[in-house]
């Protein structure tokens, strides 16, 4: 009897085992169903809490693009009123121009590309500034035609020959250009001395010149043509005399080139005879 009663114990502790793991899972799958249920029912109302949250940011963001568009437009309107004034007065200026142009009969000088030409040799003297290039008279170079780069002007053409030709430099003390300040319009004379920086001469005592003034060509004299650039005001002497730094540096030239320069024609005024009134003779009785 007592083996029997161990007997059913033990078969009612392994029935009561599985019937606690088989009441688990069923109670673990009701909870899982039930915790589904509670998500479910609570997603709207977690949507309907953060709607205020995502309609406020994309409200400011709203406002903060409508900011910057207004900006952005309000400095396009400026931008083109600036534009649209700077048209006007160029267009007045070029109409202005066109009606003394056509009052006075003037033509605009002409610029010819004449060749371009390499560079042979230089002097490399201390007393004489020059450079010998490789083209002349069979290439249509001329004496006296103006000598320039990309850069600026180098010079002019003084000695012809078929096939070649030499051109004194700027900084030769024998050269004279005539040139104007850029921003003051004064006509002066640069002039060469055989050193890095050229001299300027005839400086009227009433205008005064700063250090990085541009000067360019004033296109006088019929050889170089207007507003090329020429050089920079660099320094002024102890004596009151204004050097200037050349646009080109002439120590490290290759290539040139050759052009000549059309002054613009002016009309020739034609005095026209004066008609003077017959004048009354007496008549004999």
């Amino acid at each position: 009897m007592k083996k029997i009663g161990q007997k059913f114990t033990a078969f009612f502790f392994i029935v009561a085992s599985i019937a606690l793991l088989l009441m688990g899972r069923s109670q673990s799958a009701l909870i899982e169903q039930t915790r589904a249920q509670i998500f479910n029912a609570f997603i709207p109302a977690i949507k309907v809490v953060d709607f205020p949250r995502g309609a406020t940011s994309s409200l400011s963001d709203w406002i903060r693009n409508v900011a910057v568009v207004f900006s952005d437009n309000q400095f396009l309107r400026e931008e083109n009123a600036n534009l649209k004034r700077q048209l006007t007065e160029a267009t007045e200026l070029e109409i202005d121009n066109l009606r003394l142009k056509n009052l006075l009969n003037i033509k605009d000088g002409t610029v010819t590309t004449i060749t371009a030409s390499r560079i042979v040799s230089d002097s490399n003297s201390p007393f004489f500034k020059s450079m010998l290039i490789n083209s002349g008279t069979n290439d249509g170079v001329k004496k006296g035609h103006a000598v320039v780069n990309e850069e600026g002007v180098i010079g002019r053409t003084i000695n012809v020959a078929a096939n070649a030709s030499r051109v004194l430099l700027l900084n030769d003390i024998n050269s004279r250009i005539p040139v104007k300040f850029a921003d003051s319009g004064v006509n002066v004379i640069l002039a060469g001395d055989n050193s890095p920086l050229q001299l300027i001469e005839f400086m009227p005592e009433e205008e005064k010149a700063n250090i990085g003034d541009l000067i360019l060509t004033s296109g006088m004299g019929g050889v170089f043509p207007p507003d090329l650039p020429v050089g920079v005001v660099s320094e002024f002497t102890e004596f009151g005399g204004i050097r200037v730094n050349p646009s080109v540096n002439l120590n490290r030239l290759n290539y040139v080139s050759v052009i000549e320069y059309e002054i613009a024609s002016f009309p020739t005024l034609i005095e026209e005879p004066v008609e003077t009134p017959p004048q009354n003779e007496e008549v004999e009785e």
